[in-house]
């Protein structure tokens, strides 16, 4: 009992002990970045995509898939990009959803490629449309659409919630 009890109010203690993203931060970040300041932007990338901030997680996994300030590896950059595709990053979806129909540092799965590219038109982003229709020309089985769909829908819904 002793051990829940300390187990709750560390949590409680955390939780509201977080601080809020410093949105000043992220945009120094971004400012570094687009200036080739790699090492500066990551170390304020990196707490900001910590606490879940979409545009941080983005771009560690923009770093990540090129290769800057870090070493190149797309099985990491896959890791940043879902997480900030989850959050509704359109660009994010986009990358995600191509990465699982190449198989680029994930297994090809197409039906989350189809979901993510859906997730990504849905939230404007043009490109992602023609991204899912060349995927089902493809090859895609009726069946792999369906299910995406279904995935897509329980991945909305979820959202609603958030």
């Amino acid at each position: 009992m002793r051990r829940l009890l300390a187990a709750v109010l560390f949590t409680a203690a955390t939780f509201v002990g977080a601080a809020a993203v410093d949105e000043s931060a992220v945009a120094e970040a971004v400012s570094h970045y687009a200036q080739g300041r790699f090492d500066q932007a990551l170390a304020l990338f990196l707490p900001a995509a910590d606490q879940g901030n979409i545009s941080a997680l983005f771009h560690v996994g923009l770093m990540y898939a090129r290769g800057e300030g870090v070493a190149r590896n797309l099985a990491e950059a896959a890791k940043w990009f879902e997480r900030a595709a989850d959050g509704g990053h359109n660009h994010a979806q986009f990358l995600i959803g191509h990465m699982y129909s190449k198989g680029d540092g994930v297994p090809v799965d197409r039906v989350r490629a189809h979901m993510w590219f859906t997730a990504a038109a849905a939230n404007g982003w043009w490109k992602a449309r023609e991204a899912r229709e060349k995927l089902v020309d493809a090859g895609m089985t009726p069946q792999e659409v369906t299910e995406a769909g279904k995935r897509y829908r329980a991945w909305e819904g979820g959202r609603t919630g958030r």
